[in-house]
């Protein structure tokens, strides 16, 4: 038995060839999934969103620290004022120093508010800690003259304490008493006061003019300033007692 198979024209076979060709290329060529280029590729507008996201976050977090310094500053600026121990220079220059931190913080917060880029942001952000550093040095060092003044205050009513005792027991001894050991208790008293008004003074005088490059320089700078004026006080208080047992002694030797 014979089988015929229908014959195809030349043009039919062109285009049935054309058309196999044509499917078996297409059969090679990669599929990209748009998915694919999504997962790996950010695309502009994924970028701009993200980096959108970051700007704001940065923003609102730098206003938020921004804020919280200046409600400190606030509070240092209140106790400057009513400090009632303070020198008239000191409070004067602590009031100052306080206030222009406050305007450079103020006019920074604005600044970071209308950034558009990350950079300028990141930036800003970084100009609050260097360039005030109001929890590192600021802060404490209103507290180091605070103390220093207050001890100095202190040390300058020993002081003319020591010149009315001294002439009560000249008087005693003029009188025939024995005044060895009062006069032995004075000395002490006058050694202890100048030792603490040395401490005293020095740490305001070296403290006071410290700046924010300066902690940049060395984050160390403020250090032993505080077991300084520790030492001050524990001399002024064994000053004190020394005050005291001189003015009992001065009392029992008046009623002999």
């Amino acid at each position: 038995m014979k089988y015929f198979l229908p014959t195809l024209s030349s043009k039919t076979t062109l285009k049935v060839m054309g058309a196999s060709s044509l499917a078996v290329a297409m059969a090679f060529v990669p599929v990209v999934s748009t998915f694919a280029v999504d997962s790996t590729t950010p695309t502009t507008t994924q970028q701009t969103s993200t980096e959108q996201t970051r700007l704001q976050d940065i923003i609102t977090k730098g206003t938020a620290e921004i804020d919280r310094r200046l409600a400190r500053l606030n509070t240092l600026s209140a106790k400057i004022t009513a400090a009632t121990k303070l020198s008239t220079a000191d409070k004067t220059t602590l009031s100052n120093e306080v206030a222009s931190t406050i305007s450079g913080l103020t006019a920074l917060k604005t600044k970071l508010a209308s950034e558009t880029t990350l950079a300028g942001a990141r930036q800003d952000a970084t100009e609050i800690y260097s360039d005030y550093r109001v929890y590192a040095l600021v802060a404490p060092k209103i507290g180091l003259i605070r103390i220093a003044d207050d001890q100095q205050a202190v040390e300058a009513k020993l002081t003319a304490l020591a010149t009315k005792l001294q002439t009560r027991i000249t008087e005693a001894k003029q009188a025939g008493h024995d005044t060895t050991q009062l006069q032995s208790q004075l000395d002490d008293l006058t050694s202890k006061v100048t030792a603490a008004q040395a401490i005293s003074s020095k740490v305001e005088s070296s403290v006071i003019g410290l700046q924010p490059t300066d902690y940049n320089s060395d984050h160390k700078i403020l250090s032993g300033y505080n077991d300084q004026l520790k030492t001050a006080r524990t001399d002024n208080q064994a000053a004190f007692t020394d005050a005291k047992n001189i003015i009992a002694s001065l009392k029992s030797l008046k009623n002999q």
